[in-house]
């Protein structure tokens, strides 16, 4: 494989581009429930208008993957961009949930479209003992949008719930024209590509040697989303939370996500390896979901959000970097596929977290506890089984 393509210059590009749809994302996070309620909408319906977000990610990632890697990634990032700014300026103008609903499709088309490519993109472009600590500046670049997003998100809904999706599309906008002038193509074509991972399904993803890292992403996104899906409408009923509030409970873990994948990630991956560091993120959240029942007053819910934030902040990176190396010349399919067992999890969680929620305020938490422990539960016996098979940690 070919490393360290792109210059420094372009990197740190891609890092702003990264933390610009970060900014862009959850801009609108506090505000959507609020939007969606104004037009109707019941916690399950707002439950269903992300799990159709996420049933299209499913879908298109591993099809944007795969064009990503027949094409390469500068193209298909470009359109990922393009195409989610204009759903982002289609929100605002929207009348009718039925609206809401047609443009979170267009959205999830999209915008899967953007980070697994940027993913790859580091992939290509860096070599392997520092691939880890690469994808942690990218997902320290998410948390930094994350950060300030869903704050300006607030603030700007005490003038318009319109606003926040005007500004969330021209940040896109922008991070387009910057894309288009900076960053190169990174990816190369090469014979040795692994045809057994480039041309897997779904379905038969599951018979390669990353199905545990699959089934493993699958589960914690279902947790994950459960959370984000049903936070807002559960802090406001439990601790009288208004947007404002619920924006900067979000910035608060942006701000541990920085943190961890910052000042953590890296130097734990190095020490203990990708699984360990999963295993353990995955142990912090599910901690944190378990204290949200506990969570009925401002401090309370700022303090769990801060541990769910350290966990989750360890997660995503191990597992991408860990199936980034697995995944030799085939990064853009394979991440894609695993960006598809994430957006599987965020078709599942927010759906039945809604519904949960609507029966009883604290089911939706419960829910998503029991997911992480599953998540626990997996990764362990896997390393459990590959210890006793004699295979070292982090091979196969």
């Amino acid at each position: 494989m070919q490393e360290a393509q792109l210059p420094k210059s372009n990197l740190y590009t891609l890092f702003l581009s990264v933390l610009l749809v970060g900014m862009g994302f959850s801009i609108i996070i506090p505000v959507l429930p609020f939007y969606a309620k104004n037009m109707g909408a019941s916690a399950f319906q707002l439950g269903l208008l992300m799990t159709v977000y996420a049933l299209c990610q499913f879908i298109f990632s591993p099809i944007w993957g795969r064009y990503s890697d027949r094409v390469g990634r500068r193209p298909v990032l470009l359109a990922g961009l393009l195409g989610f700014a204009f759903t982002f300026f289609c929100f605002a103008f929207a009348t009718h949930l039925w609206m809401l609903y047609v443009i979170r499709i267009a959205g999830g088309i999209f915008s899967c479209a953007t980070l697994p490519t940027a993913m790859a993109v580091v992939g290509d472009s860096t070599s392997v003992d520092k691939r880890a600590s690469h994808m942690g500046l990218m997902g320290a670049s998410m948390g930094m949008g994350m950060i300030m997003g869903p704050a300006i998100g607030g603030m700007l809904s005490h003038y318009s719930l319109s606003l926040p999706f005007l500004f969330a599309g021209l940040l896109c906008f922008l991070n387009f024209v910057a894309v288009f002038i900076w960053v190169k193509e990174s990816h190369t074509k090469r014979a040795n590509a692994d045809p057994g991972i480039k041309t897997a399904s779904l379905i038969s993803s599951l018979k390669t040697p990353l199905a545990a890292y699959f089934i493993i992403m699958l589960l914690i996104s279902i947790a994950d989303a459960s959370h984000q899906g049903t936070f807002a409408l559960y802090v406001k009923d439990r601790a009288n939370f208004n947007s404002v509030q619920t924006g900067w409970a979000f910035t608060l873990a942006g701000l541990g996500t920085v943190l961890a994948q910052g000042l953590i990630l890296g130097r734990m991956t190095n020490r203990v390896g990708e699984e360990r560091t999963a295993k353990t993120g995955i142990l912090v959240m599910g901690a944190s979901f378990a204290l949200f029942l506990y969570a009925d007053n401002f401090l309370k819910v700022m303090a769990c959000m801060g541990i769910y934030a350290l966990g989750v902040g360890l997660i995503r990176p191990a597992l991408n970097s860990k199936v980034s190396k697995q995944a030799a010349d085939s990064q853009g399919s394979t991440l894609g596929i695993l960006q598809s067992y994430d957006s599987l999890g965020r078709v599942i969680g927010p759906s039945i977290g809604g519904w949960l929620l609507d029966i009883n305020l604290a089911y939706a938490y419960v829910f998503a506890t029991v997911f992480a422990l599953l998540g626990m539960v997996v990764i362990s016996a896997f390393m459990r089984r590959r210890q006793e098979e004699g295979t070292p940690s982090g091979s196969f």
